[in-house]
């Protein structure tokens, strides 16, 4: 937390995941979420300190989704279930993590206009 507090900004958050940061915040998304490794109580404390630096609440769903995909598990994958299922769910998890992401924008959104609180 303290390297992030050093390195990450609001302004740098913003750049990259904030709300003007287009197809660049949802790649970073993505690839992050599919490296990022551990317990996923670990991330939530991170995740949160960015959502209050600006970070869109979409590309937030976007990592949580995109961890399905674990890269260790890979061989395993493939072992018990084929290359070619492995080859043709991975993007699919990656689409969905798209679809997904956009769900909770568009909710957000929703929300904003018609004023409703965070509880």
């Amino acid at each position: 937390m303290a390297l992030l507090d050093y390195f990450l900004h609001p302004k740098t958050v913003s750049k990259y995941v904030g709300r003007g940061s287009g197809i660049k915040g949802w790649f970073l998304a993505i690839f992050t979420g599919i490296l990022s490794h551990g317990p996923i109580y670990v991330w939530y404390p991170l995740l949160k300190d960015l959502r209050d630096r600006g970070m869109k609440s979409g590309l937030i769903a976007a990592f949580l989704y995109s961890r399905a995909i674990k890269i260790p598990l890979l061989p395993l994958r493939v072992y018990y279930f084929g290359a070619l299922f492995v080859v043709v769910l991975l993007p699919y998890i990656v689409i969905a993590s798209i679809v997904v992401g956009e769900n909770i924008e568009l909710i957000e959104s929703r929300k904003r206009q018609y004023g409703v609180k965070y509880q």
